[in-house]
This record gives structure tokens, C-alpha cells and sequence, in this order.
């Protein structure tokens, strides 16, 4: 018997989820290996996220909002099936909840912190707990709650400012803290693909654009994560880079994912990088680091494929490539995509040899310069590792035609 947390009676409490089971579950599914690690400390493997804080009538207070949030947001968001969602008051207590629940449980750094102005930490916490018994109305809660559905960033449109490792963070990473500053005392915390800020102090702090949840109404795009919020984000990501894995957990994972190479290629964390490294590559001249053993910028090798002929390859030939390795294929324009352009020729090239993929840039001058090199983990065939490279860069050659030639209906 303790104390719940919620309802303040002695209960016998039950393991109480502040990131909710549902996206627990969708992170073991969808990852390369079904075992979750800390992202400050990947050698510690986390099987479930719970603690002894609520008991089990004041667990069910919740689960209808995370059912709701579930259905109508996370999972038609991470499904990539709507960019635009309807909600009610579920979603305001839904975020509200989550905030609260971090603030009191042990990933709470608030009260560790000796911030001048803890008392209103504290008493805010008070206020959202009278709020979810329904001992107060939502209007008398003096925080703003947001919530940020994030896209892949557009290699059209890099932001050349993104930290390493941002897709996977923000596509594969849960994470949650107080954040402090001299004039600041918010809440974060965020799922894949989704982040959500609850503001302490000052209620309503710029930087924030088409993010607030009302009691119910649309979130829908164009949103935008900036000023003091997207530094934190860039902070918190760059955190994230100071954790490495030592090398006994690494052949852990190694060993795991060669248990299953099929669900290490489909798995959402490739995607990820798949996206990270189409951002480095795009963001960057190849030629100015041909020869380096490591580019400083994405850690690849550019060089010059001697072999190829300097000048864009045709359908004809990319073929031929294709009867001499495990995988060649290539981008080309597609007739109702664009206008004057020559659609059975191409500068961007995906090469499987048995060792490794390679994909490959037609620079004037200089011919094919390796953009990308992935090395192959054993037992996972050439050809599907490839395939899988192709597909993800030929859809994002497909979308930058419809949007730089004005076909993009989407």
C-alpha cells in the first residue's frame, strides 16, 4: 500500500505507464530489434516504461484519452494515412495527463533543479491534478498545451541547420523532461513522429505556429517548431549524439538483427536513416570532398566510379548494370511529372555489389562520384538492401518533380 500520486489515498498502486503502452508496442514492432534502449544511455535495455505511482481506478481515469489519441492521431500519423486531425477535449487531457504524469514521476528533474521560481512547478502540479478528478474545469488551467505532428524534412528543402541524427530521433525516439531556463519552466515530451510542449511559465511563449490544442478543434499543417523550442530540440538531439554503445551491447543488437535480418529492413528505424542520409547528401557538394576518407559531413567516401562513362546513363544501360550486379537500378523523370525534360535518362544510381550499396551522383566533369556507401550486414541478401535504398530515394526523386514542376496534388 503507498500513496497514489493522483487521488492521494493509500491504494495499492499498479505500474503505471508515463509514456503510453501503445507506443511502447509500436516501437518494438516497427524497430530493427524488438528490445528498446534509453536514448541517453543505449546500453541499458528497457523492456516496459513504468513505475509504482497511480492505483488502479485512477489508471483507468486515462486510458479512454490514450484509446482516443491512439485511433484518431498516433497511429494514422505514424501510418502516414492523414496530415489533418479532428479532436475533442480527449486530446487536451490526454496531453495534460502525460505532462503531469512526468512531472511526478522519476524522469521529473524539476525538483532537483533549485529554480527560483519551483513554487510555481509545484503548484501547477497541484492544478493539473485537480483538473483530470474533475475538481476543476479546464478553463481554469493557466498552461497552453501543443502538439507537433513532424514530417520528414523535404530534400528539396533541407534545413541545413539539422543536428546529426535528427530523423532518427525525431521518427524513432521517445523521450520526456522539465526544461529550465533563466525565464522558462515548461514541460516536453514527445513520441515518434510527435512532440508535444505544455508551457508553465510564461503561459504562452513564442516560437510556436498552429500547435495549440484547444478544449476541441483541427490540427493540420503548416506548423513550425522555432525559436526557443527549436533550440531545445537541436540541444536535446545533439544530446542524444554524447550517448555511444559500448561494444559488447553492439554485438548484442548485431547478433539480434541477424537473427531476423527481415525485420531489420523493414523495420521503421532504416527508414530513418535512410532519410538522415538523403538529408546529408543533399545539404552538401560531393566534389568538395572527393578522395577523403571520410567526409566530414556524412562520413562517406566520395569518389569517382572510373568504370562508369562520364555522362548520364540511359534506361538501356542502367539495365545491362542490373544482369552484372545483385541490384542496379535508377531515378528517371516520369512523363506526367514534367515537361521538356528527357525521361529515359538519369543522374542519381543505386549499386548493390555482394560488400556493399552504393549510391551514386552524375556530377558534369567529373562523372559518378559515390554519394552513399552501406556497408551489408551478413545474412541479408544485396539485392534487398538495394532495393530497399531505391525505393526510398527514387520516392523522393518523384516528389521533388511534382513540386518543382507544379504536379505535387498533394
Amino acid at each position: 500500500m503507498a500513496e497514489c500520486k493522483l487521488c492521494h489515498r493509500d491504494r495499492k498502486l499498479v505500474n503505471s505507464h508515463v509514456i503510453p503502452r501503445f507506443v511502447i508496442r509500436w516501437m518494438k514492432k516497427s524497430g530493427p530489434t524488438p528490445f528498446l534502449r534509453k536514448f541517453t544511455d543505449p546500453n541499458t535495455r528497457i523492456q516496459d516504461m513504468h513505475e509504482k505511482m497511480l492505483c488502479g481506478g485512477c489508471e483507468e481515469i486515462f486510458s479512454e484519452w490514450e484509446s482516443k489519441f491512439a485511433s484518431h492521431a498516433f497511429y494514422p500519423h505514424v501510418r502516414d494515412q492523414s496530415k489533418r486531425f479532428e479532436y475533442g477535449e480527449w486530446m487536451y487531457r490526454f496531453i495534460l495527463s502525460i505532462s503531469w504524469r512526468l512531472l511526478v514521476s522519476e524522469m521529473a528533474v524539476w525538483d532537483e533543479s533549485n529554480h527560483p521560481r519551483i513554487d510555481i512547478v509545484e503548484k501547477r502540479v497541484e492544478t493539473w491534478r485537480q483538473i483530470l478528478l474533475d475538481e476543476k474545469p479546464l478553463s481554469e488551467d493557466p498552461s497552453t498545451h501543443h502538439i507537433f505532428f513532424a514530417e520528414e524534412i523535404d530534400v528539396a528543402i533541407s534545413d541545413p541547420e539539422a543536428p546529426d541524427n535528427y530523423e532518427i530521433y525525431m521518427q524513432r525516439n521517445i523521450d520526456g523532461t522539465s526544461v529550465f531556463g533563466d525565464d522558462n519552466i515548461h514541460v516536453f515530451f514527445k513520441f515518434p513522429k510527435i512532440v508535444f510542449f505544455s508551457t508553465i511559465s510564461p503561459p504562452d511563449p513564442s516560437g510556436l505556429t498552429n500547435t495549440q490544442v484547444a478544449e476541441e478543434g483541427v490540427i493540420e499543417p503548416p506548423q513550425e517548431v522555432g525559436g526557443i523550442w527549436g533550440d531545445f530540440l537541436h540541444n536535446r538531439i545533439e544530446l542524444v549524439g554524447q550517448a555511444s554503445m559500448s561494444e559488447h551491447e553492439r554485438e548484442k543488437v548485431e547478433e539480434r538483427i541477424l537473427k531476423d535480418p527481415e525485420q531489420f529492413l523493414e523495420s521503421d528505424f532504416i527508414d530513418a536513416h535512410h532519410a538522415e542520409m538523403r538529408r546529408k547528401w543533399a545539404e552538401h557538394d560531393l566534389r568538395d570532398h572527393l578522395d577523403e576518407n571520410k567526409c566530414p559531413v556524412c562520413s562517406t567516401n566520395h569518389r569517382v566510379i572510373e568504370s562508369l562513362p562520364k555522362e548520364p546513363l540511359t534506361k538501356g544501360y542502367v539495365e545491362q548494370l542490373g544482369r552484372g550486379f545483385p541490384f542496379a537500378d535508377a531515378t528517371f523523370p516520369r512523363e506526367e511529372e514534367v515537361e521538356g525534360i528527357p525521361t529515359h535518362i538519369t543522374d542519381v544510381l543505386v549499386i548493390s555489389t555482394e560488400s556493399t550499396t552504393q549510391i551514386l551522383q552524375f556530377y558534369m566533369e567529373y562523372g559518378w562520384i559515390v554519394g552513399e556507401e552501406v556497408e551489408h550486414p551478413d545474412s541479408v541478401e544485396p539485392e534487398e538492401i538495394g532495393r530497399t535504398a531505391w525505393e526510398q530515394y527514387s520516392e523522393d526523386f518523384h516528389r521533388q518533380m511534382r513540386v518543382r514542376y507544379g504536379t505535387d496534388s498533394s
